[in-house]
């Protein structure tokens, strides 16, 4: 199964929550950090940033979710 970035946000905490949100709505979600090991800004642990990735098949259905929970205004995503 392919996966796709739906949005890289700040810190693992915003990834988990968009997770709940996903998951909730019965999209699978992995979670990655966005660090580049060669180059760039070095985070560790959870505080740098990480990719939400929902499968290619879902990914639109996934981008209406995330955008709604943005215009109800109940999530800094």
């Amino acid at each position: 199964m392919r996966y796709r970035t739906l949005k890289v946000v700040a810190n693992r905490m915003e990834a988990e929550l968009i997770r709940g949100y996903l998951e909730a709505e019965g999209i699978r979600v992995l979670l990655r950090p966005a660090t580049s090991p060669y180059g760039g800004t070095a985070y560790f642990g959870d505080t740098g940033p990480f990719e939400v990735q929902v499968p290619e098949g879902s990914f639109a259905r996934a981008r209406g979710i995330l955008a709604g929970l943005e215009e109800r205004g109940e999530e800094r995503v």
